[in-house]
């Protein structure tokens, strides 16, 4: 079964790492992708165990030729399925099925925005217009699939739900990291550990969190160590915003880093503060790796953090009750243990690679099918 799959690029994201573990993990014999970026490739393209196929188009703003150069990649290998992801892709994908005059059943996905909840009557109505020729949707959770049904006014029933999984492999506790990166950072071996993976953007919520330990340090006179992983446009602003809270000692903006898995093998507790989020990659790694985690109760957060068994989940925009979470959590081991055990039993049982690859592999298989049934009814009527 060949899958073309037509991403904007394999940058560093959740989006594209959800992709990366599929294409390593669906079986080689049963499948053939490639993978078309409208923009450029990106670091994640480096990740891809199995040989593969990527295609860069480098797209200009407002391209109009880009369907046709789509299509004619389309009419060239010949897939059995076309799969693209997110919004930017969606448009120039239909167009291009279309122009090709491909028989390819075409699937889109829904990850989330990277703009939140922006969703002008524009997009609304072309969203529904699109959905028209695109037989095939799923979202990552059911709260995508909600969203984006109540935003754009396409039927919920009409989603597919396919959640992302995690490599347990990968990401499982491991007693030396931790000794090994405290000793990198100089951090006693008894000190609070917190990790933080997310872009340094509006959406990811750092303001929040940062005054979520400054109310630990100040009130509560905590001495966590927090370590801010990834980049993005905000980081300026977050310094400034630590360095006038004086927190420099205590939080530290270490960029992007290929070591996830050891930060967290190190940590004592994971942390994302966002305003919105679809399936977090960054929080199904966190819990295989035995973290407790505390987020906002946003977005698809409610169907993978159990409040109270592998972590907390919070009010969104309410620093004083993530500290409170924060709090318990640091002044209670036991409390951080159990949790912890709790959140790797409950990734291995429902959000691990394993889970992920049989509902994928189930769902092209169903597609495939479908439309081999199609096309036979079609060849005998005419």
């Amino acid at each position: 079964m060949k899958i073309l799959h037509v991403i904007h690029s394999l940058c560093r994201g959740g989006l594209e790492n959800g992709i990366v573990n599929l294409v390593n993990s669906l079986p080689p014999n049963e499948f053939e992708h490639s993978i078309c970026c409208l923009d450029s490739s990106g670091e994640m393209a480096d990740r891809m165990t199995q040989k593969i196929k990527i295609i860069e188009m480098h797209r200009k703003p407002n391209e109009l030729k880009l369907p046709f150069r789509l299509a004619k990649i389309i009419s060239t290998w010949e897939p059995d399925i076309i799969h693209c992801r997110n919004w930017n892709s969606w448009f120039d994908t239909v167009l291009a099925h279309r122009i090709s005059r491909t028989s390819a059943s075409l699937v889109w996905s829904f990850h989330g925005f990277a703009d939140g909840d922006y969703f002008p009557f524009r997009r609304q109505v072309v969203s529904k217009l699109l959905s028209l020729f695109t037989p095939e949707l799923f979202a990552v959770c059911k709260d995508s699939a909600e969203r984006f049904a109540n935003k754009s006014r396409i039927p919920v029933k009409r989603f597919n739900v396919l959640y992302n999984g995690v490599n347990t492999v990968k990401f499982q506790p491991r007693a030396k990291h931790r000794k090994t990166v405290r000793t990198k950072f100089n951090i006693p071996q008894e000190r609070i550990f917190i990790v933080v993976v997310a872009s340094l953007t509006p959406i990811k919520n750092h303001s929040d969190l940062i005054d979520s330990i400054h109310i630990m340090v100040n009130t509560h006179q905590l001495s966590p160590w927090v370590l801010f992983l990834g980049d993005g446009q905000l980081r300026d602003t977050l310094e400034a915003q630590i360095n006038r809270l004086h927190l420099s000692e205590y939080i530290q903006l270490r960029g992007n880093s290929d070591n996830i898995p050891e930060y967290l093998s190190a940590a004592d507790i994971f942390v994302l503060p966002s305003q919105l989020e679809g399936m977090s990659n960054a929080i199904l790694e966190a819990m295989a790796s035995g973290l407790p985690t505390v987020a906002n109760n946003v977005g698809g957060n409610q169907e993978i953090i159990i409040s109270g068994k592998t972590g907390y989940l919070c009010e969104h925009g309410n620093p004083g009750e993530m500290a409170k979470a924060l709090i318990r959590l640091c002044q209670n081991k036991e409390l951080r243990k159990c949790m912890g055990l709790a959140a790797k039993q409950r990734i291995e049982r429902t959000f691990s690679i394993d889970a992920m690859t049989t509902a994928y592999r189930q769902f092209y298989h169903q597609i495939y099918d479908k439309n081999c049934l199609i096309r036979k009814r079609k060849r005998k009527e005419s």
